[in-house]
Parts: structure tokens; C-alpha cells; sequence
């Protein structure tokens, strides 16, 4: 047949409220993710994972994290995808009328594992190594607007490795975290 690779991914999502009014509410996320080739072709360098960023872990740039080319320094994603995040979402402090406002308090982790490390390729692992997880932490706001929620996340990495690309601020429109 015409199938030659598969790709395999799992997304959680768990909030657990924390007081009577539902307003202070703990969440959990989870994305995990793992793709092979079924023939010789080799699985297609265009269906990699990628994360970092305001979808996955706030505080890094978006789709920079994991495997790089040596030479360009250009992100080429993995083929193996772990990322998580436990935040504390909490009324809007100081608001009189805060329910088209969301705060959170967050530490998001992840990165992306390639099975096949060749020669040039740098930030490459080929197992998942707890100690090679980028960790970030911060703070979040999201407003629901007439046109959609708009959301803003002030990170900082905490372990960030020689090549990491950070971004503090991160902005996006018609999504919140």
C-alpha cells in the first residue's frame, strides 16, 4: 500500500478546581508524541514534531527546540515529542468585573528526541533524557475579546543550553494556553 510511516500522538488536558466557586482552578497538560517509518524510505523529515512556543513551552521560541542543523543552526524537530505543564489559573487581581479575563502562574517542560542522530546534527538525543528537558516558568494573561482571546505570556527559561532560543514575550490572538 501507499502507507510507509505512522505518527502517533497523545494530548491531556486535567483541571482540578480548587475552591467552592471554581475560580481558582489547577491544571494539568501533557503532549507526547512518536513517529517511525514502515519501509527503507525513512520517515519524511516534513511530519517532525516541534515544540517551544506559547502552544507548548512558553519561554522558548516557537518550534525551536530540539535537534539542529550544526552548519545553519536551523531547528529540523524529532521524530519523539514530550512536553507538559502544571499552571495555576486564578482570577484577574485588582478587577472588579474579571470574567472575560484569565490569569495563570505556570512552569511549562518539553523538548523533541530524534531516533537518528547523524553526523552535523547538535542538541540531538536519541532517548529521552529527563536532564535534557528545556524547563520554563511564568506568568499569563488572557483576555476574551470581541473578535477572539487575546493572550500574553512573560517566561524565562530555566535551563536553558548553548543555542537555546529564548522569547520572554509571547503573543497570540483567537487561542488562549
Amino acid at each position: 500500500g501507499d502507507l510507509s510511516y505512522y505518527k502517533a500522538t497523545y494530548n491531556g488536558r486535567y483541571y482540578y478546581p480548587l475552591n467552592r466557586d471554581e475560580n481558582w482552578v489547577l491544571g494539568f497538560k501533557t503532549r507526547a508524541g512518536y513517529a517511525d517509518s514502515l519501509d527503507d524510505k525513512g520517515f519524511p523529515f516534513f511530519r517532525n514534531f516541534f515544540a517551544g512556543g506559547l502552544s507548548s513551552v512558553r519561554g522558548y521560541a516557537n518550534n525551536s527546540l530540539g535537534p539542529r542543523d550544526g552548519v545553519t543552526n536551523d531547528n529540523l524537530g524529532g521524530d519523539i515529542l514530550l512536553t507538559g505543564g502544571v499552571e495555576l489559573i486564578f482570577p484577574i487581581p485588582f478587577a472588579e468585573d474579571a470574567t472575560d479575563w484569565r490569569t495563570t502562574l505556570f512552569v511549562d517542560a518539553g523538548n523533541v528526541y530524534s531516533s537518528d542522530c547523524g553526523a552535523g546534527l547538535v542538541n540531538c538525543s536519541e532517548t529521552i533524557e529527563l536532564g535534557d528537558l528545556r524547563v520554563a516558568a511564568g506568568l499569563g494573561v488572557s483576555w476574551l475579546t470581541a473578535i477572539g482571546p487575546l493572550s500574553v505570556s512573560f517566561a524565562q527559561a530555566v535551563n536553558e543550553q548553548t543555542g537555546d532560543e529564548t522569547d520572554a514575550v509571547q503573543f497570540a490572538l483567537g487561542r488562549t494556553f
